[in-house]
């Protein structure tokens, strides 16, 4: 891997991102506010600083390893960046957790929504919606497609189904069906009885299931049924594969009821809901509450509409369907439903392998596919990794005053890029929040990305010694 590389490419992101960095301006504009000079100060350093980095290092061909290594960097470097404006209304540390978690889809605040101006929530939305596309997306989109080095980049950011034959047309392809959907919310919401602002801004954060609001009591300041089950239609879209729903648009409708990720997943949200409308009896309408909080939990969005802190008993349910998560290939975070499939799926192998002869070959299926021993072995392995850092992080922030309880709720939530909490953020110390950030970003590019950055790192040290 050559770092100076990865330097001239991470600053080529740079430079889109101030750009992006001055749309806000113009809603900052319209709503008559004066806060052009956060963002301008932002978008200007970022696209210097960018492009030097961008004219100062040639770029090389990259192979897997490099892909990794950008997608953590950049991953890093536009949450720093993206705090600039956030800098302006609160501390460092502050500005940097909301930046963090718009980029990773996350949803975890530490601010009063509606104590901020217009332009700040939009910007807030943007950065989750561009994270739910994938910065790296977004950056291949406007430089081109570079053969291989693409596919390298594209599957750094934890998708692996082409949907178009080229990479090109298969990033083309995402990028549409991702407005699409986005703008079908917006309208959707205005049906529902939706402000404009609020419309867009929900379908921003629905879509990407990254779940940032802009009220205070999130979906459930609008006390509306209508708009409850229209963010539960979004938050569902954003949950599934970009590979589902070109399939959905080409009308291939039998494909989407035989995938096994489709059946996981309404199966697992059916069951949830049942459990959880006992654990809401008494919170008003307790079957919404239960579907609601269940879809937003397995789909890692974070919305609610709960106006009273959660029962006991569904933060255990909405623990285990944050750690889950949605489907592989979406905007949603967790260990995915691929995942719980083939271990499930490898159990069951287990079962029948033990009551054959030892020389009978049982294979191991995911849907139609043959999953490799190999393959089973990553996953379980991937598998550990999450939840043993989901255990590391949860000591760490009973240290910084949680309970045991809110402190692996807080770590899963973070870790899973759900953005529901069981506690309040903002009085946290910096410890406490660094390691809420870590979690955010590890489980925004599920890990391996940044163990491959830590590796080189060391790599490079071990080298200069």
């Amino acid at each position: 891997m050559k770092a100076l590389s990865i330097i001239s490419y991470t600053g080529l992101i740079m430079e889109i991102v101030g750009i992006i960095l001055l749309v806000p301006i113009i809603i900052a504009w319209i709503y008559g506010e004066n806060t052009f000079i956060p963002f301008l100060t932002a978008a200007i350093l970022s696209f210097v600083v960018g492009t030097i980095f961008d004219k100062k290092f040639d770029k090389d061909k990259i192979r897997m390893e490099s892909a990794m290594v950008l997608s953590a960097v950049a991953l890093v470097i536009i949450s720093i960046v993206g705090a600039i404006p956030y800098m302006f209304y609160m501390l460092p540390i502050d500005a940097l957790f909301e930046s963090v978690s718009g980029f990773t889809t996350t949803g975890l605040t530490v601010i009063s929504p509606e104590m901020m101006p217009y332009s700040i929530l939009f910007w807030r939305s943007v950065t989750q919606w561009l994270g739910g596309l994938g910065i790296l997306v977004v950056f291949l989109l406007l430089l081109g497609s570079p053969g291989m080095s693409a596919y390298h980049i594209y599957r750094a950011e934890g998708r692996t189904h082409r949907i178009e034959p080229s990479m090109h047309g298969t990033l083309k392809r995402i990028l549409y069906i991702y407005c699409v959907y986005t703008i079908i919310g917006i309208i959707l919401l205005l049906m529902a009885g939706m402000p404009l602002f609020d419309s867009f801004n929900h379908s921003l954060t629905a879509v990407s299931t990254g779940g940032f609001s802009i009220k205070n009591g999130s979906i459930g300041a609008y006390n509306s049924i209508a708009i409850n089950i229209v963010i539960m239609i979004l938050m569902v879209l954003g949950a599934t594969s970009f590979f589902i729903h070109d399939e959905l648009m080409k009308k291939k409708f039998t494909d989407y009821i035989k995938n096994q990720e489709t059946r996981l997943f309404w199966v697992i949200t059916i069951i949830f809901s049942v459990l959880m409308s006992l654990s809401f009896f008494g919170y008003g309408d307790a079957l919404m509450q239960a579907v609601f909080h269940t879809i937003s939990s397995l789909t890692t969005t974070g919305f609610t509409i709960a106006s009273n802190p959660l029962p006991s008993s569904a933060i255990f349910f909405i623990l285990i369907l944050m750690i889950i998560g949605g489907y592989a290939g979406s905007t949603a975070g967790g260990i995915k439903l691929v995942r719980l499939g083939i271990l499930g799926n490898s159990i069951t192998w287990l079962v029948k392998k033990a009551s054959l002869p030892i020389t009978a070959m049982v294979p191991v299926k995911s849907g139609e596919q043959t999953v490799q021993k190999s393959e089973i072995t990553m996953v379980a392995l991937f598998v550990f990794i999450y939840i043993a850092i989901i255990g590391l992080s949860s000591i760490v922030l009973s240290m910084s005053g949680y309970s045991p309880v809110d402190s692996m709720f807080q770590a899963a939530s973070a870790q899973g890029t759900v953005g529901l909490s069981t506690a309040d953020i903002a009085p946290l110390n910096p410890i406490g929040k660094l390691m809420l950030m870590i979690n955010m970003l590890l489980g925004r590019l599920e890990i391996l990305p940044f163990l491959v950055l830590v590796y080189e790192i060391l790599h490079i040290k071990r080298r200069l010694k």
